[in-house]
């Protein structure tokens, strides 16, 4: 028996010493959080972690005596076993609810090991202790005497928490957290100033903007960020569709004045402003274009008058608080490159990121910046949209098979690419190419531009106050990034120089684990790329399916979700104004309306047929080819016709020179079998006789003649002589080709 009984007490001490251990941990995050949370909720959550740790260390110190033990030590045991595994069970269920990226305690182990390892220990220190008054089984206190008054505190303390919790979600909570902003936005022209004739106006230029902020609400509203802009806007008259005929013109004009909404599945439009369904990546802003559109005008041109904060970061207004920001802005003459009339107009929007919640407090000075960035780094999925594009173009202008409008295929996947690499292509895109390198401009207008990727920025990152030591422990410290960019860049591969800078700004505000940019180099990632700082903000790299296809991807997918169940949580969101004022006096709205080219057109349009919808493609191109490359080789035909005939070259009107015209020609020759195989399909259809769709296989049969006898006056051109029989030959070729197009005309007039 001497030799039995020490082995007693030394599993009683290790029992206890893990119970105080844990009693230790729960009282102390429960006291501070009862004496510090940020609300009511952790407040009472660490009044119980403090009573579940001081049954912790009740239960350890009945363990380590020797006579309590003998007493109560199996109550002890199991008291403070359910108390320890309530600590480790709410740890953990607090753990699974947090979002993905919660810091590691342990590496390489997940962030849940330590609140299991709590459980584990209470379970093993809660039978130790048992097993540890085995030799005293009789002298126990019975369950009867003591179950039942544990198991109605237990149940009351139970009932009464959840009441607590039920009040405090249900009836304190929504009352305390909706917080709500108004915010207007006002444009006007400034009056005149005292020292002017009252009879006199004030300066035409000159307008006055009011911003109006206010707390309509009964809490406190946290505003996080904020920015405004203001912009003049200026409306070009949109160009004439230039169709096969006017039925066809008709149909496409109501084509991109629709499909100009947002990207579709198969374009009628074949204006470069139209996109493909599926062509961008999820979450690219031009997606889903909101601008309005008109019928009969464009915005050409932006100018950004005025940038800046409405209020402070981090800015209280406190209920029923009303806060106004007055700006004065100047708008300086503009005129329209081409010199016809525009309309023009000036904008005021603002944009605020604001705490819905009570749980977002900013802490008094931010960990990082502001800091002005001057070049944002070429990110992963930039890097990826550009040699996409260049890809998509080939040498000689022309769209590449399977490029960015191919709908067909997966989309590509998105790698991880060096950063030095990165750097690289970027002073590559950066640096003049020769004429040679850069696709012909015409032709490479089909091909689609990258989306707009940021560039100049500023950045700056405040640390949030933390709810509770509880809340820190398993969600970690976090803080708002926001990001204000001030211009945007645009690639397009057929310019000499492809990148081009855009004065486009815009606000993104996202919250991030602490440290996001605090301590980091100068030259590291996260400060000159704002798609790391924000995930998500500018693009997805998921495709419509919330698929990806890479570990990249689904590790910046991870972040972006945990963003965007960060703002969720603390109740981020951004709220706006917009106010728009007219800068075009009456009389130039009237001479921009009778400069207007736009042929009036009614609600009700001719819907072609089949038959039209099958020649529409092969009479258009066939049109196109012999409305530039046709129209060259007679003008260069007329041009030699009239120096043979002692013109003067002034007389020639800048028409084409004999070797302009040869060059056309075999242009001409080698396009002309694609148009003859369409036009012939299209000539060999039937339609019912005399119905308009009747009149298209007969256009197309007129096309096929017209185009032979534009090869006739090519070849002409090749055998050119100084006779009288060769002008002879080619002037009856050129009448030939105008009789022919004449016959199409008639027949195009009626085709639809």
């Amino acid at each position: 028996m001497a030799l039995i009984r020490p082995l007693q007490p030394n599993v009683a001490w290790v029992a206890a010493a893990l119970f105080g251990a844990i009693g230790v941990f729960a009282a102390w995050v429960g006291l501070l959080d009862f004496l510090s949370a940020a609300n009511l909720q952790y407040k009472l959550i660490g009044l119980a972690f403090a009573v579940a740790g001081l049954v912790l260390l009740a239960g350890s110190a009945v363990i380590a005596r020797e006579p309590w033990r003998r007493k109560r030590g199996r109550v002890a045991a199991v008291a403070a076993g359910v108390a320890g595994v309530f600590v480790g069970g709410y740890l953990l269920l607090m753990q699974y609810r947090a979002p993905g990226l919660s810091p590691r305690r342990l590496p390489p182990f997940p962030a849940w090991v330590p609140w299991a390892a709590i459980v584990v220990v209470s379970l093993a220190a809660a039978v130790l202790g048992w097993w540890s008054t085995r030799a005293h089984a009789a002298e126990q206190l019975t369950w009867t005497a003591v179950g039942g008054r544990l198991f109605a505190g237990g149940l009351s303390v139970t009932v009464l928490f959840g009441g607590v919790q039920w009040w405090y979600t249900q009836q304190y909570q929504p009352g305390t957290i909706a917080a709500a902003l108004t915010v207007t936005t006002e444009l006007s022209p400034a009056p005149a100033t005292a020292g002017e004739n009252a009879g006199e106006s004030s300066d035409p230029h000159m307008f006055e903007g009011t911003i109006t902020v206010q707390n309509v609400s009964s809490t406190k509203v946290l505003i996080v960020s904020s920015l405004y802009e203001v912009t003049a806007v200026t409306h070009g008259l949109r160009g004439e569709i230039d169709g096969i005929n006017d039925v066809d013109r008709e149909r496409q004009q109501v084509a991109c004045f629709l499909e100009e909404l947002a990207p579709v599945t198969d374009p009628e439009c074949d204006q470069p402003h139209i996109y493909r369904y599926g062509q961008f990546s999820a979450g690219d802003r031009r997606a889903q274009d909101v601008y309005p559109i008109s019928r009969t005008s464009q915005p050409t041109a932006f100018r950004i008058l005025q940038l800046g904060q409405v209020v402070r970061d981090g800015s209280w207004l406190e209920p029923q608080e009303t806060f106004q920001h007055n700006l004065v802005v100047h708008v300086p003459e503009h005129e329209e490159p081409s010199g016809s009339p525009g309309l023009e107009e000036l904008q005021l929007w603002t944009q605020l990121a604001v705490a819905q919640g009570s749980r977002l407090v900013l802490e008094r000075v931010p960990s990082h910046g502001p800091e002005m960035v001057p070049q944002a780094v070429v990110s992963n999925e930039e890097y990826r949209d550009y040699k996409a594009a260049e890809d998509a173009v080939q040498p000689g202008g022309a769209q590449a098979h399977g490029s960015a409008d191919d709908t067909t295929t997966e989309p590509d996947s998105t790698v991880e690419v060096d950063i030095g690499r990165r750097d690289a292509y970027y002073e590559e895109l950066t640096m003049p190419r020769s004429s040679d390198e850069a696709p012909p401009l015409p032709e490479a207008e089909q091909a689609r531009s990258p989306r707009y990727y940021p560039h100049r920025y500023t950045v700056v990152e405040w640390p949030i106050e933390d709810l509770s030591t509880l809340h820190r422990l398993v969600w970690g410290s976090h803080v708002v990034n926001t990001v204000q960019v001030l211009s945007e860049r645009l690639y397009d591969p057929a310019k000499l120089v492809p990148l081009t800078e855009v004065e486009r700004s815009g606000m993104a505000t996202c919250i991030s684990p602490a440290g996001t940019l605090e301590g980091k180099a100068e030259d590291s990632e996260i400060r000159r790329d704002p798609t790391a700082v924000c995930p998500g903000t500018w693009y997805s790299l998921a495709d419509e399916e919330g698929r990806v296809a890479n570990s990249y991807e689904r590790l910046y997918q991870e972040k972006t979700k945990y963003g965007e169940d960060m703002a969720d949580f603390y109740g981020l969101v951004q709220t706006g104004s917009l106010d728009v004022v007219s800068l075009t006096t009456e009389t130039e709205a009237e001479a921009a309306a009778a400069a207007t080219t736009m042929p009036p057109s009614t609600d009700f349009h001719h819907l072609p047929s089949d038959v039209f919808q099958q020649c529409e493609p092969a009479l258009q191109y066939a049109k196109t080819l012999t409305d530039f490359y046709g129209t060259y080789i007679q003008s260069a035909f007329d041009r030699r016709v009239g120096e043979l005939r002692g013109a003067s070259p002034d007389g020639t009107g800048g028409a084409p020179t004999l070797e302009q015209g040869v060059e056309s020609a075999d242009v001409l020759d080698a396009y002309v079998d694609i148009a003859n195989s369409g036009l012939l399909a299209c000539s060999e259809l039937e339609a019912p006789e005399d119905t308009p769709a009747a009149s298209c296989p007969q256009a197309a049969a007129a096309k096929i003649d017209a185009l032979r006898y534009a090869q006739d006056v090519g070849r002409a051109l090749r055998e050119a002589e100084p006779t009288d029989a060769w002008v002879q030959r080619g002037t009856e070729a050129v009448q030939a080709h105008q009789r022919a197009e004449g016959v199409v005309d008639e027949w195009l007039v009626t085709c639809r």
